[in-house]
């Protein structure tokens, strides 16, 4: 049994038990005479309401009901549902948030780079996978779509998509809800909200908020007692106003605003490299080296840390939106106009080495970034005969403001000096041509970036159609098609305080191993300056299904389908340095027969921009009902993606690359029954392999 971080709990089955769950259910085949009838899921994937056994595509739907008995609050919660979607965090929740579905998704808290997997709240497109991340309120149900997507949502998907629709304000009576939920390490959390009508059946409102509180985090930081990390302190208020003035005109206004003040993320260590290890708990035999401070043993199954108390973990976020969709009947189709804005404002701090040592840190109010996004949506959906057609324009303009600023501690003076002397006495990688330490004071706490300020200015707009053709009553045929054109404009200046590089780098008598540690990349004054850059990516997407079906009760289906991720920029002084450290001699003044200050030595912002990302998807899947109690779904895919964008860790830095090739493949099993009014059983069963390369 898994303990989640709400503290409630939950099993999560293994491969296997999948397979079990459901030969179980078909057992129960015998009872069908107390079995219930499956409640029929209606989902708006294809912007159409729709059966979902009737979509010939490869979706999973989770009811309010579902998700509150799985006790769902934020989408991480949903990989209790759906075995093919995993999210994680890494440094941070407020920038470091991942969605993978089909093993594919984009990793790093890197913010010029958007997700592969697209996150929507009720029709509105949430730009990074972070900004999703918070209550849920009153939620309807969430669909989640496999493979890339572009042809029915706004934002174009890579690898997917995540659509939370929440609860319409009811117009028959007033009513509403209250709930609660209580857990380990102090966890507790209220619900509640109100709707009804307030003009007959033309006008309603509803009102719902959720609060989240655990005050004790589940890792422990065994350097300062009474400190834990990872807890929670979240609210979220909504208000809906829905209006029908005639029977051909629906149109809903959604307002809502949520904060959260949380000590996130603290991570326990899974390795310890031998040379660092050293160099902060001190070297055996060499007076004078420790820090005072100690590196735990890894044991990624402890939940325990150590940090400095000085810094922490602190990450605010306050966030503010709107959206107004309008429904008009008119003609022979429907016009559908959904029209959004935007804020998300977030910050945090960090204790970047994960020690108690006082070596990297992001200080209060050095680490912050701001989305404003306006994004306007219009379709045209409408059947003539045994064509059923939509047609789509897309906009949204997003502002990107980033500062960061990574400082030295207190520490790096003698942590930098400690790796030389490792590699001086004992030969411990890595080994230094040079073998001169940094005099003692050279580096002091708080230098090192003075201010990176990055802004980002995306203009982006589609078009696109999907049609399904009813060639006959039993098979159809669908095409889908897109064109995206994406503009971006990239600001940043880039500003450090680090004189010990400067005074030092050049110095032949200082040795490299220092050099590496207090001129790393993340520090690198070599890289100051403006930098200015735009360009343009522009695509060509589209989907290909057939579906035919073969009983009542049976659909089959094959789709292609080709995704698309635009380029962007690395909002990172990283990517400038490995321009520098990639060329010989850059570092090396003339004088020495080096090239430094030449311009090939000389970063520029193009060095930053990293190429578009796309897909082809092939898939084959079945739906079927075995009875009114009890359905299942398979699909087989195989995924191609080139150029994929990976933000990769060189030990150093983060750079953002593309790699030639990341493929996707494997087979999904789904199964749903109610073998009797009491009992609801669930199934998933996936096998995928997803790897780099061919």
């Amino acid at each position: 049994m898994n303990t989640f971080p709400y503290g409630t709990a939950n099993a999560r089955m293994p491969l296997w038990s999948g397979v079990a769950l459901i030969s179980a259910a078909l057992s129960l085949a015998g009872f069908n005479a107390y079995a219930a009838p499956l409640e029929e899921l209606v989902v708006t994937a294809t912007k159409r309401e729709e059966n979902i056994q009737d979509v010939p595509i490869a979706i999973s739907a989770f009811g309010s009901e579902q998700l509150r008995d799985a006790g769902v609050r934020d989408i991480r919660d949903l990989q209790t549902l759906a075995p093919t979607l995993v999210l994680t965090s890494t440094q941070s929740e407020t920038a470091g948030t991942t969605a993978r579905i089909r093993g594919v998704g984009t990793t790093g808290d890197n913010l010029g780079l958007e997700s592969s997997v697209a996150v929507f709240i009720d029709g509105v497109y949430r730009n990074r996978n972070n900004v999703a991340l918070t209550e849920l309120g009153n939620i309807d149900r969430i669909e989640v779509l496999r493979g890339p997507q572009g042809t029915l949502f706004g934002k174009n998907a890579s690898a997917g998509l995540i659509h939370i629709i929440t609860a319409r304000p009811g117009t028959d009576a007033w009513g509403g809800y209250v709930e609660g939920m209580a857990g380990e390490w102090d966890a507790y959390s209220v619900g509640l909200g109100v709707n009804g009508p307030i003009a007959g059946e033309k006008l309603a409102l509803g009102l719902n908020g959720s609060y989240m509180k655990r005050d004790e985090g589940f890792i422990t930081d065994v350097a300062n007692p009474g400190v834990t990390y990872n807890d929670r302190d979240r609210y979220l208020i909504r208000a809906d106003v829905t209006s029908q003035p005639t029977d051909t005109l629906d149109m809903r206004l959604i307002l809502d605003y949520a904060e959260r003040e949380e000590s996130c993320c603290g991570a326990v260590s899974r390795v310890a490299g031998a040379a660092g290890t050293a160099a902060i708990n001190g070297i055996p035999g060499v007076p004078g080296t420790g820090i005072g401070q100690t590196i735990l043993p890894p044991d990624p199954f402890a939940r325990n840390m150590t940090s400095n108390p000085e810094r922490g973990y602190l990450q605010d976020v306050e966030e503010t939106g709107g959206s107004f969709e309008l429904n008009w009947d008119v003609f022979t189709g429907t016009v559908t106009s959904i029209t959004s804005y935007r804020n998300w404002d977030s910050g945090r701090s960090q204790d970047a080495d994960y020690t108690n040592a006082d070596i990297f840190y992001r200080a209060p109010g050095t680490y912050e970034n701001e989305f404003d996004t306006f994004t306007q949506e219009l379709r045209f959906a409408a059947t003539v005969g045994r064509l059923d057609y939509l047609f789509g324009l897309y906009y949204v303009d997003e502002e990107l403001k980033f500062r960061d600023a990574v400082r030295g501690g207190r520490d790096l003076n003698q942590y930098a000096n400690n790796l030389q002397i490792l590699s001086n006495v004992t030969g411990m990688p890595p080994v230094a041509p040079t073998t001169g330490l940094l005099p003692p004071g050279s580096f002091q706490d708080g230098q090192g970036v003075a201010s990176d300020d990055w802004g980002q200015q995306t203009d982006s707009w589609a078009i696109f159609t999907h049609n399904t053709f009813h060639v006959t009553d039993r098979l159809d045929l669908t095409l889908g098609l897109r064109y995206t054109d994406e503009d971006k404009e990239l600001n940043g200046s880039v500003v450090s305080n680090n004189p010990a590089c400067m005074d030092n780098l050049l110095n032949p008598a200082i040795g490299s191993t220092v050099k590496q540690v207090i001129c790393n990349p993340l520090l690198n004054p070599f890289v100051d300056g403006m930098y200015a850059d735009n360009r343009n990516d522009n695509e060509v997407t589209g989907t290909l299904n057939i579906s035919y079906t073969f009983a009542d009760e049976w659909i089959g289906y094959g789709s292609y389908s080709r995704g698309y991720k635009a380029g962007g920029y690395n909002l990172d002084r990283g990517g400038l340095d490995s321009i520098i450290s990639d060329i010989p001699g850059c570092l090396i003044p003339p004088s020495q027969g080096g090239i430094a200050g030449s311009p090939e030595c000389t970063p520029e912002a193009n060095d930053l921009e990293f190429e578009p990302e796309t897909v082809d998807s092939f898939e084959i899947g079945a739906k079927g009902t075995i009875s009114d109690w009890m359905t299942t779904n398979i699909s087989l895919f195989y995924a191609t993606f080139n150029d994929f964008q990976l933000n990769e860790f060189t030990g150093t830095a983060f750079i953002v690359t593309n790699l030639e090739e990341a493929t996707s493949k494997g087979v999904e099993l789904e199964l749903q029954a109610a073998p009797t009014n009491n009992l609801s059983l669930t199934g998933g069963l996936v096998y995928q392999e997803a790897r780099y390369g061919n």
